[in-house]
């Protein structure tokens, strides 16, 4: 699963006209998201990681930052930022996992048993929570029990 290439995480934040650069390496897309992400980036990750649900798309989102904050500014915080990437990031890893995209969203918004049936999307928001799917995602690409 490692190391995840940035162009699928590029690809999940909606590409380089959305993200505005087409950094190449952590380090660039690390500079980038420090600097603060486009606010566009909310509604292309959201597309991408539910594109048939709208409920879906506004809790993913509403992960990211509030609706107003969102309407309010051209730029992400660097925190917002952090958060679009890694859920960027969570969703790249979990096409990766399952092979295809579509089954791969299903999985991320679907509530899971092992995570007190909170839907893996909700729970990568967080560092420690986003650690926690890509242990299950891992486990999953390679056929370990999860």
């Amino acid at each position: 699963m490692y190391p995840l290439e940035v162009r699928k995480v590029m690809a999940a934040l909606g590409g380089a006209r959305t993200v505005g650069g087409k950094p190449e390496t952590l380090a660039e897309l690390a500079d980038v998201v420090a600097r603060g992400l486009p606010s566009a980036v909310v509604s292309k990750l959201a597309a991408n990681a539910a594109p048939d649900d709208p409920a879906a798309r506004r809790r993913v989102a509403a992960l990211v930052t509030s609706p107003s904050s969102l309407k309010r500014r051209r730029l992400l915080s660097p925190e917002a930022s952090e958060r679009a990437e890694r859920l960027a990031r969570t969703l790249a890893l979990a096409q990766e996992a399952f092979g295809d995209p579509a089954e791969a969203r299903t999985w991320l918004n679907t509530p899971h048993p092992l995570l007190g049936s909170s839907r893996p999307i909700d729970v990568a928001a967080t560092e420690l929570g986003a650690r926690q799917i890509e242990r299950l995602l891992h486990n999953i690409e390679h056929d370990l029990p999860v």
